[in-house]
């Protein structure tokens, strides 16, 4: 006879019981899975909502601030948004660069504008350029308009020139369709004329240049030529050296003196009193040969 283990009293289970009990596990193990391997895509999804919200949020902020006239506080705002908007990356340095054109920093503006140019939508090459491209294009060109009207202020028409013809190359293609606002018509008209006076203003100042450069070496002639110095200057000259030479020998003679004399008053006393008493000595001796010898012919020597 067989023995069979009997289950606990109070825990008797029939079949069914038994398959149900195992179907519950085996769904409860599913949902686990499920929840974490769905995890991921949930936090993704809600920092994805958080980040469209934010955008939102900053963009109205820097909208709100740029029709304020707050400029600087526009920019900082779409500044911000460069790097969490990811469904018009564009559109930030866009709305950056009108800021800072607004702000009078059109520097700052064409480094916006020039981001805005790499990620804007752009057509095929045979096709049209697009709307968004324009758009782009059309503030780019004015803020080069604007640094060259800087540059011709502070009398650089050579700079202001080159500025000039980058605008109408960034204004090429849009200012010739027929379906361009009016605003991007009116920008190429404008930096025309400004490319114009640029050239006629740069022209005028080369000319000035060569001119002033062939005055300068005809008057570097003019000394070469008409600065030798006439005869009586040169005697003139020669005789002033001469006077030189002289007071500088006399000069000299006055500091051999002076010298001497300096050296006199530094020696010992008692050697000065030795030495003239040995002068009147031998003068004394000179005195009486010459009374001895007949009184003075012409072959003694006067001392």
């Amino acid at each position: 006879m067989s023995m069979q283990t009997l289950p606990p009293p109070g825990q008797f289970r029939t079949t069914q019981e038994i398959r149900d009990a195992n179907f519950a596990a085996k769904l409860k193990r599913r949902r686990r899975l499920m929840f974490w391997w769905s995890l991921p895509l949930v936090v993704i999804a809600f920092l994805a909502s958080a980040t469209l919200v934010a955008a939102v949020v900053i963009n109205t902020a820097g909208i709100s601030a740029y029709n304020n006239d707050n400029h600087n506080t526009a920019a900082d705002r779409f500044d911000s948004l460069e790097v969490i908007n990811v469904v018009e990356p564009w559109k930030p340095y866009f709305n950056e660069g009108t800021a800072r054109y607004a702000q009078g920093d059109f520097f700052g503006a064409t480094g916006a504008f020039e981001e805005a140019m790499q990620r804007v939508p752009t057509a095929p090459e045979d096709e049209p350029r697009g709307e968004l491209e324009c758009l782009v294009r059309t503030n780019f060109s004015l803020a080069l308009e604007k640094l060259g009207d800087e540059a011709m202020v502070a009398g650089n028409p050579g700079t202001a020139l080159d500025y000039y013809n980058q605008a109408q190359e960034m204004l090429a293609d849009c200012a010739e369709s027929p379906e361009a606002p009016e605003e991007t018509q009116e920008a190429d008209q404008r930096q025309q004329e400004s490319q114009e006076e640029a050239q006629e203003q740069y022209d005028q100042q080369q000319q000035e240049q060569e001119q002033n450069g062939q005055g300068g070496e005809g008057r570097e002639d003019e000394d070469d030529t008409g600065g030798e110095p006439e005869q009586g200057e040169d005697d003139q000259n020669g005789q002033q050296d001469e006077d030189d030479q002289n007071g500088q020998e006399g000069d000299e003679d006055e500091t051999d003196n002076g010298g001497a004399g300096g050296e006199d008053e530094d020696r010992d006393p008692r050697e000065q009193e030795l030495e003239e008493r040995n002068r009147e000595a031998q003068r004394e001796r000179e005195e009486q040969e010459q009374q001895e010898g007949g009184g003075g012919g012409g072959g003694g020597q006067n001392w």
